[in-house]
C-alpha cells in the first residue's frame, strides 16, 4: 500500500494515553508503490467522520488536526483513467494505540514467536491491565476482550448505518476502535448490500450487511496468530462462537 501512516510519539495527559500519528505526510519505509501522500478531499472526510463518530458514541480513533501539506498530489478520483492533481493534506490522528490485528499476524507469519509474545504481553500490560492472570489464561482472556470490543464496535456501526468499506485485518484496531476512514459511507435508504468501496462493488465483501460476518473472519485470523501462544483450538473456537451467538 501507500504506507503513509507515521507514528510520532506517545504522551500521557490526565492519565489518558495518546499516540500521535500523521497520515499523508509522504512515503515511509513501508511504502510500496504509493506516494504516501493524502489529498485534501479525503483528509476532510477522515477528519469530519472520526469526530462525528465520536459524538455519536461509536468507538473510534480521533482527528486532532487537519492542514494543507503544500504538495500537489496526483489522484484518479473516479478510477476512470483521468488522474488530476489535487491539494495535499495531512491529518494528525490520535488514539490510545494504533496497534492492529495485522501486527500480530505479521509476527506469527514470520514464525517469530518471541516477537508475538512480546507484542501481546505489551498490549495486555498497557491496554488490558484488568487481566491479572498469566500464560495461556491471560492470552485467552485477552482474545475474549478483543472479541467483545470488536463486536461492540460493529454493532454501533450497524446502529448508525456506517459502512467502513475496507475491513481487512490491518484496519482492525486491537482496542476495538474504528480506524482508517478510507472509502467509508453512510446508508441513505436501508440497503443490506450497499458498499461505498468502488473496488468492491462486484463481490461486495465489505457491504453493510456483511460487516458482522467480516468482523468474525478477522477475529479468526487473529485467533490463528495467537494460537502459537495458546495452543488450544477449542478454547479459541468457544470465544468465536460467543461472538456469533451475541451478534
Amino acid at each position: 500500500g501507500d504506507g503513509r501512516a507515521i507514528n510520532l510519539f506517545v504522551m500521557v495527559h490526565n492519565d489518558q494515553r495518546w499516540a500521535w500519528q500523521l497520515k499523508g505526510a509522504g512515503p515511509t519505509p513501508y511504502s510500496r508503490n504509493g506516494d504516501g501522500f493524502a489529498v485534501l478531499r479525503s483528509s476532510i472526510r477522515e477528519h469530519l467522520c472520526s469526530e462525528a463518530m465520536h459524538h455519536l458514541g461509536v468507538p473510534t480513533t480521533r482527528s486532532l488536526s487537519l492542514s494543507l501539506s503544500g504538495e500537489q498530489v496526483l489522484r484518479d478520483m473516479l478510477y476512470d483513467g483521468h488522474a488530476a492533481h489535487e491539494k495535499g493534506a495531512i491529518v494528525c490522528r490520535v488514539a490510545p494505540s494504533f496497534i492492529r490485528f495485522g501486527n500480530f499476524e505479521l509476527a506469527a507469519a514470520q514464525g517469530n514467536t518471541d516477537l508475538l509474545k512480546q507484542l501481546t504481553d505489551y498490549t495486555i500490560k498497557t491496554f488490558y491491565s484488568q487481566i491479572t492472570t498469566t500464560g495461556k489464561e491471560a492470552y485467552l482472556q485477552f482474545f475474549k476482550e478483543v472479541t467483545d470490543r470488536t463486536l461492540d464496535m460493529i454493532i454501533h456501526w450497524q446502529r448508525v448505518g456506517f459502512v467502513h468499506g475496507v475491513m481487512n485485518t490491518d484496519n482492525m484496531s486491537i482496542l476495538g476502535l474504528t480506524i482508517d476512514y478510507g472509502p467509508y459511507g453512510w446508508l441513505e435508504p436501508y440497503d443490506h448490500g450497499w458498499t461505498p468501496n468502488t473496488t468492491d462493488r462486484q463481490n461486495k465483501r465489505y457491504r453493510y450487511g456483511a460487516q458482522p460476518e467480516i468482523g468474525l473472519w478477522n477475529l479468526l485470523q487473529l485467533a490463528n496468530a495467537l494460537y502459537e501462544l495458546i495452543e488450544d483450538g477449542p478454547a479459541l473456537e468457544k470465544i468465536l462462537n460467543s461472538y456469533k451467538e451475541i451478534g
